[in-house]
């Protein structure tokens, strides 16, 4: 452009001139000098306004003249808020709004050829109501799946457990996933629809800390939760989305989708791909009639820190291998955000019509979880 005197004089006059390409980083204008001579003419010519420069530039873009909301992102305009919500202070809900902001709806250059920031839609979510009985998940549709593998070799490692990413470095979990056969949790793949997927080095990552939850005592089934640290901060991206924990519990929640590459029948083999099923919830008396005292389950089932979910006339459930996997919602406040409300526990046998899985109730946990993930 700097070669180009007639686009000079149009930013002089205050007139953007046309882009014709893009070379690189530096952008080509139409220069009119070469094909363009004006006629004489006797016009008066409009008064050059003046625009301070600075080394390296011709031009300043003016501010705009309306007002825009501040917005830390260059300028681009907030989400509509039929889309999202506003932040409480209440720490998990505004990190879910920020994780929104940033990956689903990111400020972005416009496709234009100008400096414009425009909101983009990064949004994946199956539009379907929607594993026994389950179908096979789509790429990115649940961004925020964890595999978890004990050992200490990841090309030998027993990838036996799913998990939640809730934030750049914590992953929810089963606390009786943290260890099997003698193994610890030591990996965490994030971004993969399929078992047999090559392992990339860039959507792994090695765990740091286990942190069951204080009041677990194995093998009894409840405060069947935990979390685990990373050792280095997982890149997010639309393959690496969080969700959400459940501070808002007026939601509805009378069907969820548990997901995993567990079973697909009651002693069946692993699934390879990643399985979604919609699931309804059990009302209490049955959900204890279901469980009662027995070992390991002392007190039965407790409707305080436990749920469970099933299908009274379908084959659907989760199973074997979908330990420590999230039973969630889609957000009905925040656009295109899932809400973790229950980690897959155990069950009686899976697969079984009218039998339910017993998912731990993460809404009872979220104060625990957020003072260690967001201290």
């Amino acid at each position: 452009m700097t070669k180009c005197q007639s686009a000079i004089n149009n930013i002089r006059n205050g007139r953007h001139p046309l882009l014709c390409s893009i070379r690189g980083r530096e952008r080509i204008v139409c220069c009119m000098n070469s094909w363009y001579q004006p006629r004489p003419t006797s016009y008066v010519p409009r008064p050059v306004v003046t625009v301070p420069t600075t080394p390296g530039n011709y031009y300043q873009r003016p501010k705009p003249t309306t007002h825009r909301p501040h917005n830390p992102q260059n300028g681009c305009g907030p989400i509509s808020p039929q889309l999202t919500a506003p932040k409480t202070g209440r720490k998990a809900w505004d990190k879910c709004i920020e994780y929104q902001e940033k990956l689903i709806y990111p400020c972005v250059r416009s496709a234009a050829f100008t400096d414009d920031m425009v909101r983009a839609r990064r949004c994946y979510h199956s539009m379907d109501e929607l594993i026994v009985g389950g179908l096979g998940a789509a790429k990115r549709e649940f961004p925020h799946m964890v595999l978890l593998g004990l050992g200490s070799n990841p090309q030998t490692a027993s990838w036996a457990c799913g998990g939640t990413l809730i934030s750049e470095r914590f992953i929810l979990t089963a606390a009786h996933c943290t260890m099997a056969n003698r193994a610890y949790v030591s990996f965490a793949l994030l971004g993969i629809l399929n078992r047999s997927e090559r392992i990339n080095t860039s959507n792994l990552y090695r765990i740091k800390r286990i942190i069951k939850h204080p009041r677990y005592k194995s093998p009894s089934k409840y405060n069947d939760i935990a979390l685990l640290e990373t050792e280095t901060e997982i890149k997010l991206s639309e393959d690496a989305v969080p969700a959400c924990l459940p501070v808002d519990t007026t939601a509805p929640d009378e069907k969820a989708i548990a997901t995993g590459w567990g079973a697909t029948g009651y002693k069946g083999l692993n699934s390879d791909s990643l399985q979604k099923v919609i699931l309804e919830k059990f009302p209490e008396y049955e959900c204890k009639s279901k469980y009662p005292a027995k070992r390991h389950l002392e007190n039965g089932f407790d409707p305080n820190t436990q749920l469970c979910y099933g299908d009274r006339y379908e084959s659907k459930d989760s199973c074997q291998g979908d330990s420590g996997g999230p039973l969630q919602l889609k957000n009905n406040k925040i656009n295109c955000m899932y809400t973790v409300i229950g980690v897959t526990s155990f069950g009686n046998k899976c697969g079984i019509v009218g039998e339910p899985g017993v998912y731990t109730k993460v809404s009872a946990y979220v104060p625990w979880i957020e003072s260690i993930v967001w201290p």
